[in-house]
């Protein structure tokens, strides 16, 4: 009974502190990110990360409606870099980097409103057997580009309150 109570206290203590120091959720109802969903439509790339970027931003997002008020595109920079070295000079280890970088504009006025760029890391091992580690380089894009997708949503919600009207 006395550890009930003590959790109660400190939900109540913790939830104190947040309110205090003016902490509120970003996507609670009536605030600008929470409004925005549904509301950018993202833009065409090619390729392959591109695809898996913009069906995660999609999902974070919401699909546009008939009538967007803001238009998102990006542009990818993909970099593998060898990171171990076999003692035959073989690569096994491959440091994956990206870097997406963004803008969105005003759908009716076409003037940007926001931008930004955002940048990520993930790894991957490879093998002497040419399909294991294509599967894995594969898994590491797709990896990579849902990271980069969670950082523009997130990144949009948070700084939506200082552009979006």
């Amino acid at each position: 009974m006395l550890l009930s109570d003590r959790r109660g206290f400190l939900l109540l203590a913790g939830g104190g502190l947040l309110t205090g120091c003016g902490f509120t959720p970003v996507y609670r109802s009536g605030t600008a990110a929470s409004d925005l969903h549904g509301k950018i439509e993202i833009g065409l790339v090619t390729g392959r990360n591109g695809f898996e970027l913009r069906e995660r931003l999609e999902e974070r997002l919401g699909f546009a409606s008939d009538t967007p008020l803001y238009n998102l595109t990006f542009t990818l920079k993909t970099t593998a870099k060898g990171l171990a070295v076999t003692a035959d000079e073989g690569t096994t280890r491959f440091n994956l980097e990206g870097v997406a970088k963004f803008v969105i504009k005003n759908a009716a006025t076409d003037a940007v409103v926001f931008t930004d760029s955002v940048k990520n890391v993930t790894a991957y091992s490879a093998t002497s057997e040419t399909y294991p580690s294509r599967v894995a380089e594969l898994d590491a894009n797709v990896r990579l580009s849902q990271s980069l997708a969670e950082q523009i949503a997130n990144r949009i919600a948070i700084t939506a309150k200082g552009w979006h009207t």
